[in-house]
């Protein structure tokens, strides 16, 4: 008996469906039950310059180029949407942008994944926040990204002033909080003292009234 032809194009689509299913599975059960735990060197080290970067802006597959240190704090967040705990970070930090606390930052969520995984993601769906797509190795060799969620606080200088695993809104909070610390190279200016009036007069001994004189 032959089979329709719709027939046979849908029997392959379904089948594709469900390999790609298979492999979102596969992939999610392996960063969950084998998700690299963050260590000493997970994320760039505080006090350090933070390093200039590109990546792919996925609204419109645009280049662009990120260099920190260029007066406006940023909160970078390395997060995918097949990993469960970058879907929470990603949630936390919709709930912080819609209250109106992440004004002033530039925020961006870099991911590893095809665009199209964006799909299976609700937070990653529905955020406002820029996304873009990590472009080079080198990206994630300088930000030290060997586990994700990573949140990296970057002040209006470049420096990083806090990076390491987040994943509620007190982390998020804290981190944003983080990128408006003063810079560590501005010093407290000293006023200068009043000038010195100088030593008082030393009392001139009194000889007597020329009353008393003879």
């Amino acid at each position: 008996m032959k089979i329709p032809l719709y027939l046979a194009v849908a029997q392959w689509a379904l089948l594709l469906s469900l390999g790609l299913l298979v492999f979102i599975l596969y992939r999610q059960l392996g960063r969950v039950f084998g998700q690299n735990k963050p260590t000493a060197e997970h994320g760039p080290a505080v006090g350090t310059m933070a390093a200039a970067f590109e990546y792919k802006r996925l609204r419109d597959d645009s280049l662009q180029y990120l260099a920190p240190g260029d007066g406006q704090p940023t909160l970078v967040a390395f997060a995918d949407p097949s990993c469960q705990s970058c879907d929470r970070l990603v949630a936390a930090m919709n709930t912080v942008d819609h209250a109106g606390e992440l004004t002033g930052l530039r925020v961006l969520l870099l991911t590893s994944d095809p665009p199209k995984y964006l799909q299976i993601s609700a937070a990653f769906r529905s955020t406002r926040l820029e996304i873009g797509q990590i472009v080079t190795r080198a990206t994630v060799h300088d930000y030290q990204a060997l586990a994700t969620p990573l949140l990296v606080a970057i002040d209006a200088s470049g420096v990083v002033r806090s990076a390491g695993a987040a994943f509620e809104v007190a982390d998020v909070r804290a981190f944003s909080q983080a990128c408006l610390l003063p810079s560590p190279d501005v010093t407290l200016t000293v006023l200068p003292t009043a000038p010195d009036a100088g030593e008082p007069e030393a009392a001139v001994p009194s000889t007597g009234s020329a009353m008393n004189e003879r």
